[in-house]
C-alpha cells in the first residue's frame, strides 16, 4: 500500500518523511525532488513472538511512502496547479501542516490544501465528462451512461467545495470511477508538525482538532518532526535515553505510522515459527482463505482450515502444548473473517 506525503512548502513534510523512513533527504530548500521509501510498521506483537520463539528472521508489515511536491497552499486562489503524477496513484495521503512557525495557521493551511485537491479533482472531472457523455450517447452502453451520471454527481459535489470521500458512493459506483484516481476520494491523515516547546501540549492540540476526524476517512496526529528526525538517527541505546530526557515513552512517529496503516484499511495477522516471525498486511474484512493467499496462492487454492490463536493467549501461554491444553487454539474455515493480531497456521493440500 502507498501513502503520499503532501503539504505546503516549508511545512516539514520531508522532515516527517525522514523521521518515518530513516532517510536523510535534504530539508528546507524548496526542493522539487521526489523521495520514496518503504517504511516498516512497528509491531510489538511481532517483537514478542520473536522473543518467545527466537526465529531466524523477523519481518514487519510495510507501507511505501512518497514525498513529492505539488501544492502551493494558496487554496482556491491557485491557478495552473500541477502535481507529480504518482500522487494520484497513492492509496491515502498524509497532509503535513506547519504548527511550529510563529505565523503558523494550521486550520487555514489544512483548508487551503484540501481546496487545491478539490480544484484538481474538479478539473479532472470537467476534462472528461463531455467526452464521456458524447461516448455514452453514441454507444448507448448502460455502463458508460452510469459512469457519466456518477461523474456528474462528483462534479456537483466538488463545486460545493466538498471532498469526494464524503459523497458516500457505493462500492460498485466507486469501482466505476476508480481509474480517474481522484485525490479527494482517498483517506487523509493530518499531521500537525509542532515545535519542541509544545511537546507537552500534544494531547490538547489533538483534541482541539478532533472535529476534523472522521473514522476511516480522516485522522489527526501531532508530532514534532525535528525531534522525530533526530530520534531516528540515534542508536537504540541512545534513543531511549533521549526519550526519557524528553519525558516521552515512545517515538510519536510510531503512532503516526500506525494511524496511517489503519487509515489504509489494513490489519495484520501473524505467523511464527523457527524460520520467521512475521506480520502480514491484509484489508480489514479479509477471509481466512484470502489471507492465506497473501502468503502463497497455493495455500489459498488448497485451503483446508486455519489454526487460529489470539495473540494475547499466545503471549501468555507461549507453547503449543499449553495453548492446546487451555483450549485457546481453534479451527476456522475459509469464510472466517481474520481479526487484527490473529496468530495463524494454515493447513492446505494441492
Amino acid at each position: 500500500m502507498r501513502l503520499g506525503i503532501i503539504g505546503k512548502p516549508q511545512s516539514g513534510k520531508t522532515t516527517i518523511f525522514n523521521a518515518a523512513s530513516g532517510a536523510q533527504e535534504s530539508v528546507g530548500d524548496f526542493s522539487q525532488a521526489v523521495h520514496r521509501h518503504v517504511v516498516k510498521v512497528p509491531d510489538a506483537r511481532v517483537d514478542k513472538l520473536a522473543e518467545i520463539v527466537k526465529p531466524k528472521k523477523i519481518t514487519y508489515a510495510e507501507i511505501e511512502f512518497l514525498d513529492a511536491p505539488g501544492f502551493s497552499g494558496e487554496g482556491k486562489k491557485s491557478s495552473g496547479l500541477e502535481i507529480h503524477p504518482d500522487l494520484r496513484k497513492q492509496d491515502a495521503f498524509m497532509l503535513v501542516v506547519d504548527a511550529f512557525s510563529p505565523t503558523a495557521n494550521p486550520e487555514s493551511d489544512i483548508r487551503a490544501v484540501i481546496d487545491e485537491m478539490i480544484l484538481l479533482d474538479q478539473a479532472m472531472v470537467e476534462s472528461n465528462i463531455e467526452r464521456k457523455e458524447r461516448k455514452a450517447q453514441l454507444s448507448g452502453d448502460k455502463s458508460e451512461m452510469r459512469e457519466m451520471e456518477i461523474l456528474k454527481r462528483c462534479l456537483h459535489w466538488l463545486e460545493q467545495e466538498k471532498p469526494l470521500i464524503e459523497l458516500g458512493l457505493h462500492e460498485d459506483e466507486s469501482k466505476l470511477i476508480r481509474g480517474y484516481m481522484f485525490l479527494t476520494e482517498k483517506p487523509l491523515l493530518i499531521v500537525l508538525n509542532i515545535p519542541e516547546g509544545d511537546l507537552g501540549k500534544s494531547s490538547q492540540l489533538a483534541a482541539r482538532h478532533q472535529t476534523l476526524v472522521s473514522p476511516g476517512k480522516r485522522e489527526v496526529a501531532v508530532v514534532c518532526g525535528k525531534i522525530e528526525m533526530e530520534l531516528v538517527s540515534l542508536d537504540p541505546s541512545e534513543r531511549q535515553a533521549f526519550l526519557t530526557d524528553l519525558g516521552i515513552t515512545e517515538p510519536a512517529m510510531d503512532m503516526v505510522i500506525h494511524k496511517a496503516y489503519s487509515l489504509l484499511g489494513l490489519i495484520s495477522f501473524l505467523t511464527v515459527g523457527e524460520p520467521e516471525a512475521r506480520a502480514w498486511p491484509i484489508k480489514r474484512g479479509t477471509s481466512a482463505a484470502h489471507a492465506a493467499g497473501t502468503i502463497h496462492s497455493d495455500i489459498e487454492r488448497g485451503f483446508i482450515r486455519a489454526e487460529v490463536i489470539k495473540f494475547a493467549d499466545y503471549a501468555q501461554l507461549q507453547t503449543a502444548a499449553a495453548i492446546k491444553a487451555a483450549g485457546k487454539m481453534r479451527l476456522e474455515g475459509k469464510e472466517y473473517i481474520v481479526e487484527d493480531g490473529d496468530v495463524m497456521l494454515f493447513r492446505f493440500n494441492v
